[in-house]
């Protein structure tokens, strides 16, 4: 139940949050509006009123819609792996149907657009504007200095684990703390976009252009320390559970809270600075915007843009590089609910446990354990599963446990186990590595046998 309630209200509020999102779409921000640049004048024309209230309607009842079939999942009491399989689908549907409505009202405004006459002052064809007075100001730019400290601090955990002698552990906080290094060189990468040219305004474009970097380096500072502070959170997941993983919620919250606030920052900035723009001359790039979403210019040799509107980045579809990025998306979209398919599977897979002549093998959906008779030390028969037992690496269902665990009395174990029923066979290798197994029905039977094969590894149960 716990595990189908965390599933769900990681996704359940989304349809909320795009509606907040399309909704301010509708206000005009560098003479745009649902990805369709017009002039001042059709900020009050009745018609383009008309057409974003049509499109705010049929956005919000789309949202409410998806916000109530959320709340039918979490509702719905079904195992883990069909509710993971429900929760991607659902996903997918909340990602895609608010697209709908939001394109519609796009192809609405470029047909009155075409209609009206109403055109800016370029740029089709293989036009790229830049304003090089605004390109050439000098700006400050963070140096690796200031992602340093988060940095120290998520290798902390890491060189813990690795010092206790668990590497699966480290190698997990050590990719978090590899994630600082990759926004780093992203910083450094979306720093160097090119200007924000709204009209022929410059000062307009040097305040837009300089507004623009400035959350982009608060952007990838927080989220430099969310990942440090992420770190810290996971390993103390690793020894109290309940308290590590409500401080990864917590901090995933406040994160969430933090880049929604500097989003909605730069919009309203952009809204406020352009509010006279479009009166003149004004840059009109619609036609690179597919549907105002995907941008596509084969003239433009970048791969990675800027969002017009926002803080955000996007592709080229253009470009090799953007083609194949966009392509991966879609397919983790579309192949997405097969993750639960086959959860559904290791769901339903049975745990078995067999003694042969030289070894003893526990295995499930294609992962085996086997430890050979002459590595056993000791083996003992428990009828409790140890106190404080937490996953490291592995999966951990209401039907089977495996893979790397911790817990209080033993420290670190593998385990194969269904925990639904014991009792389990706990063995420990000349070399003191541990082992948890155990298969319904049969467990303490292999107990019994392997005393007979190994007489010096048994002892009485729960002692």
């Amino acid at each position: 139940m716990i595990g189908r309630l965390i599933l769900w209200l990681c996704v359940i509020w989304i349809p909320a949050m795009e509606y907040a999102f399309m909704a301010n779409e509708t206000k005009f921000k560098k003479n745009i509006v649902i990805g369709v640049t017009l002039p001042h004048q059709a900020r009050t024309d009745p018609e383009v009123a008309a057409r974003l209230g049509r499109f705010k309607r049929n956005l919000g009842i789309i949202c409410l819609a998806l916000t109530a079939l959320g709340v039918g999942g979490l509702l719905l009491p079904v195992r883990m792996g069909l509710s993971l399989t429900l929760m991607l689908v659902y996903t997918d549907l909340v990602i895609v149907l608010p697209m709908i409505p939001y394109v519609g009202c796009n192809r609405d405004l470029k047909a009155l657009k075409a209609g009206r006459g109403w055109r800016g002052g370029q740029t089709a064809g293989n036009t790229v504007t830049v304003d090089l007075a605004a390109a050439a100001q000098p700006v400050k730019e963070l140096s690796f200095a200031h992602f340093l400290p988060p940095l120290v601090v998520s290798l902390i955990p890491a060189v813990w684990e690795m010092a206790m002698g668990e590497p699966v552990g480290g190698a997990v906080m050590l990719i978090l703390a590899l994630c600082i290094v990759l926004f780093y060189f992203l910083y450094r990468y979306a720093f160097r976009r090119r200007s924000e040219v709204v009209d022929d305004d410059t000062s307009l474009t040097e305040t837009l252009t300089r507004l623009r970097r400035q959350y982009w380096r608060r952007t990838w500072l927080w989220v430099s320390w969310f990942m440090a502070l992420f770190a810290w959170c996971m390993e103390l997941a690793f020894y109290f559970p309940l308290a590590g993983f409500a401080g990864v919620g917590v901090l995933t919250l406040l994160m969430l809270i933090a880049c929604l606030r500097l989003e909605f920052g730069m919009r309203r900035a952009q809204e406020k600075l352009t509010a006279g723009s479009g009166t003149g001359w004004y840059v009109d790039e619609d036609d690179k915007w597919l549907w105002g979403m995907f941008y596509y210019d084969p003239h433009d040799r970048r791969i990675i843009v800027n969002n017009r509107v926002g803080i955000n980045t996007t592709v080229n579809l253009a470009r090799r590089g953007g083609q194949v990025f966009m392509g991966l998306c879609a397919a983790l979209l579309i192949f997405m609910p097969l993750l639960g398919v086959w959860l559904m599977g290791e769901e339903n897979a049975p745990v078995e446990l067999a003694l042969t002549d030289t070894a003893l093998v526990a295995s499930h959906a294609g992962s085996e354990y086997e430890i050979p008779l002459e590595d056993i030390q000791e083996a003992q028969l428990l009828d409790e599963l140890p106190d404080g037992l937490r996953r490291v690496a592995g999966t951990a269902m209401d039907t089977v446990s495996k893979g790397r665990y911790r817990c209080n009395e033993w420290g670190s174990l593998e385990l194969c186990i269904d925990p639904r029923e014991g009792p389990w066979l706990l063995v420990t290798t000349a070399e003191g590595k541990r082992y948890l197994f155990g298969a319904p029905g049969v467990t303490a039977e292999i107990a019994a046998a392997l005393e007979r094969e190994v007489p010096a590894a048994a002892v009485p149960a729960d002692q």
